[in-house]
């Protein structure tokens, strides 16, 4: 009986680490910008479990970060923050580097104010990436960065523009274009 219960017990402490705690992945992507070259991105994303055993649960991204290393441009600044960033590209007329990034959990929507669209602009303005007003020029732009990195089994060391393509069907539309209505909100 004994045995049993130190099995039982260990069996409980598996299941509730598995639920929780903080995983990382980190990987390479490729990237095609809207003209059309391809460039590589080095991303990493850190999130944490929560919810109870039996229970709803799930992840929560705690940071992720997304550096430029090749590109025909100048290279970017690396971007960190604790929204998933979703499009990525190179503004040639102004000479500027811009991501849109969105978020995961309604506590995030909740946070910035409940905005009516789920984007985040950022551009990199005097050598760093700065937030600014969603350019409306973007609506209907289709993504170009991974969302959902897998945190159970990794993201391969290079991820391939065809591995993405396969992947962008088990999404929510907000994350494959950018859109004009957010009709999915369910905060």
């Amino acid at each position: 009986m004994k045995k049993l219960m130190s099995f039982a017990l260990m069996l409980l402490m598996l299941l509730a680490s598995a639920c929780s705690g903080t995983r990382k992945t980190n990987w390479k992507e490729e990237v095609q910008l809207a003209d059309g070259s391809v460039i590589v991105v080095q991303r990493s994303a850190q999130a944490h479990g929560f919810g109870e055993m039996g229970g709803p649960g799930g992840l929560r991204d705690l940071k992720e970060s997304l550096q430029v290393v090749s590109s025909p441009y100048t290279m970017s600044p690396q971007w960190n923050d604790i929204y998933a960033p979703i499009l990525l590209d190179y503004d040639a007329r102004n000479k500027e580097w811009f991501l849109i990034a969105t978020f995961y959990m309604c506590e995030d929507w909740r946070r910035l104010g409940r905005p009516k669209s789920p984007y985040l602009e950022y551009r990199v303005r005097e050598g760093k990436w700065t937030r600014v007003e969603l350019d409306s020029v973007l609506v209907g732009h289709e993504t170009n960065l991974l969302t959902g990195p897998n945190f159970i089994d990794g993201e391969p060391e290079m991820l391939r523009l065809s591995a993405k393509r396969d992947r962008r069907g088990n999404v929510a539309k907000r994350f494959n274009n950018i859109l004009s209505v957010w009709t999915d909100n369910h905060c």
